[in-house]
Formats: C-alpha cells, structure tokens, sequence
C-alpha cells in the first residue's frame, strides 16, 4: 500500500470515528479536478480527430474536381475523325415492288338466266377455251325459236311478193301491148305499170325483212352461246363468285361477277426507280426479287419496259419486270424488293451518318482543316444507306470529318484531334 492510499484510509477512519461520536453523515467526497481536464482534452481530441477525418478527403476531391473544371475550360474540345471515300461505280439498289399477273380479267355473263352447272373452282389451272361454267337460258332458247321461225316467214313472204311482182310484170306487158292497138286505154296501162312499181318494191321490202330476221337470230344466237363461259387465256382461277342455281343478269356490275382469272407464268414485278437511277435503267437489265418469306431462293428476272416518263408525283419511274414463275412460288398480289445492279455517272464521298449535321442552315458536315479548326460546309445527300450517307457535293475527299460533330461545333473553332 503506498503513502497516498494510506493516507486515504486514515483519514476514512477518523472520518468514521467522528461520525460514531457526533453522529452526522460525513459530506461527499470531491473527485480531483485534474482528473476531469483530462477526460474533457481527451473528448475534445477525439472529436478533432474526427472531424478532421471525415473533412480532409471531402476537401481534397472539391480541390481535385476544381482542378478538372480549370483544366476543362482552357483544354481543347476533343474530336474523332475520319477520311471519306469514294463510293464504288457499280451500286446494289433495293427497292420495294409488287407482283403482279401477266393478264388478269374478271368475267362476267353476257347473257341472262341461272348457273347450271360449274366446271371449276379457286386454284384450278384452266386452259385457253376451257368449258368453266354453263348457264341455263330458257328465255334466250326461246327467242332463238322465235328469230327462225320469223326468218322463214320472212323467206315466204318474199316468194310471195316475188311471184307478185312476176304477174304484174306480165300485165304491164300485156297493155304495153294492147295500147298499141288500141285496144285498151292509157289508164289501164298506167295502173298496170304502177302496180309492177309496187310489186317490186315489195319485194325489195320483203328482202330487208329477211336481213333483219337474220341479223335477229344471229343476235339470240349469240346469246345462246354465251351461256357457255369460257376461259379467255390459260391461267389460273383466282376468285369465283357464283353457285349452282344463282340467278345472272348480262352486265358488269360488280356483283354479277362470274370468275376472276389471271395468268401467272411469267409474272409482272413493278418497281418505282428513284430518278436519280431511271437514266441507268434500260431493257433487259438484269433484276434480282427478293421475297422475305423465301430469303434463299434465287428468282431472277429482266426488265421488259419502263414509263419513260418521271412520275411528277413521287419522282420515279415506273418499271416493269418479268419474271419466270414455273413452279407458282410468286404470288400475285405478293410485296416483294427488287435488287438493281446500275452504274454511276458519278461516284459520291460516303462518310458516317452520325458526321451529318440538321440544322436551320440546312445539311452540314464538320471538316477540321489543317491548323486544327472546324470548317462547316453545306453538303448535297445522295442516298442514305443507313450507316453511312453518300455526299455528291460540297467536301473534298482530303478533308477530315468529325464523326459525332454534336451542337458544340462552330465555324472556327480550334478542336483537338483524338488518335
């Protein structure tokens, strides 16, 4: 036990021998001052420590990101470029087109009654002259019953006026004679010789007639024979709209529409050229159609014929393909791409499509020139390609573009290369 406790505990001793005496309860004892400036320094340490810890790497990223932004503001923008180059003197040209039949008809009847009977259907391949449908024409049989008999009233009545005007051609010869003689007078003459007048001009009537009743029965004839429908051309049965026993009308209203026919092989592909490429489109060029349900298949065709003549609408030029169709794998009625190989009058500079610049001044591109400054120049697009864009006018192959120029370039300014 050292001098301090000892002298801790005497004096805790005497303190307890007091309060035995007097009996008080002896006051508090103080804990040293000493003690609680340490424990405060200690805390006030601590807290520094802490606060210093948590503020320094604060401080230094603000003076670090200060230094950036200084740097920032007086470095060079950074730009990437690249050279354009020319485009290649043959160019693939995809274009949409449609198929469509070489012939295509609807057939409608010529003649009135109800379908009888009905050779065909959708997808039957028919030949040229081909039985497709009959009709049953009770009326028009009628008519025909009726021209010939009027035809062979008409030939009987003509006998008769002939046989007419024979005997008032004996009569005028008979007073041509007596009047000789004096043996009759002028007025029977004159009544003879009226009466062959009008005798042979009945028969001249009765000869119209029979033109007419012929004309008659050759007209219901016709018709007759329209009760037979025909196919016009070989081809394919694209559409009926008739059944057994359906009531038709001779017209061509829409509804009376019989059978929709059309020829297949070849087919007709028709495509809209852009005017830029209608000068390099002639006859026999070749053509390749690309159909998006057969991507494999090799079909190719020729050009027969073109408009020869710019559509002032849509600035094309309507061009018509044909196209083998053997095996009946292109559908009329189908879309369909055309691929033309034509060759250029001139061939353009292709750079990237995002080094184009869209702004109220119109269609520019970023050039950086020799000292490192951007030269805007106001460019003439030729074909977009997707990628990359065709320029025919306004840059010069040796000029370096700005790949993604943004809204930052200006005329002028000084730019920093990225390599």
């Amino acid at each position: 036990m050292n001098p301090s406790e000892k002298t801790t505990q005497q004096n805790s001793q005497h303190a307890a021998s007091e309060h035995d005496e007097v009996g008080a309860m002896p006051p508090a004892p103080q804990p040293a001052r000493w003690k609680l400036a340490l424990i405060t320094s200690l805390a006030a340490i601590l807290a520094i420590g802490v606060f210093y810890l948590g503020w320094t790497p604060k401080a230094n990223q603000q003076r670090a990101l200060a230094r950036e932004v200084d740097i920032s503001k007086s470095a060079l923008p950074r730009v990437r470029v690249t050279l354009p180059r020319e485009a290649e003197e043959l160019t693939d040209v995809l274009l949409p087109a449609d198929i469509q039949a070489m012939q295509e008809t609807v057939l409608y009847p010529r003649t009135n009654g109800y379908v009888l009977r009905r050779h065909v259907d959708i997808g039957d391949q028919v030949e040229a002259g081909q039985l497709l449908a009959e009709i049953a024409t009770p009326e028009v049989d009628a008519e025909v019953s009726q021209a010939a008999a009027e035809l062979l009233g008409a030939e009987a009545t003509l006998e008769s006026e002939k046989a007419n005007a024979h005997l008032s051609e004996i009569n005028a010869q008979r007073y041509r004679r007596l009047i000789k003689t004096v043996a009759t007078s002028q007025q029977m003459l004159d009544d003879a010789e009226a009466a062959l007048l009008v005798a042979n001009a009945k028969v001249k009537l009765a000869e119209a007639a029979i033109q007419v009743s012929k004309a008659n029965l050759q007209r219901v004839t016709e018709l007759q024979s329209f009760a037979k429908v025909t196919a016009p051309f070989a081809g394919v049965v694209t559409a009926r709209s008739i059944e057994v026993g359906q009531l038709v009308t001779a017209g061509n209203a829409q509804t009376q529409a019989l059978f929709r026919l059309a020829s297949t092989n070849p087919v007709r592909v028709f495509v809209n050229v852009p005017q830029v490429y209608a000068a390099h489109v002639a006859k026999d060029l070749k053509a390749q159609v690309v159909l998006r349900e057969q991507p494999t298949q090799d079909i190719v065709g020729k050009v027969t014929r073109t408009a020869r003549a710019i559509d002032p609408n849509t600035r094309t030029l309507l061009t018509e393909i044909q196209v083998p169709n053997d095996d009946g794998a292109l559908l009329i009625g189908s879309y369909a791409q055309v691929k033309l190989q034509l060759q250029r009058d001139y061939t353009p500079l292709l750079i990237p499509s995002s080094a184009i610049i869209f702004n109220s001044l119109g269609t520019q591109v970023a050039a950086v020139t020799a000292d490192n400054r951007i030269a805007l120049h106001d460019v003439q697009i030729e074909r977009d390609m997707g990628s990359e864009v065709g320029i025919t006018s306004g840059l010069d192959p040796a000029e370096s573009v700005v790949i993604n120029p943004g809204d930052r370039m200006s005329q002028g300014l000084h730019v920093e290369i990225d390599k």
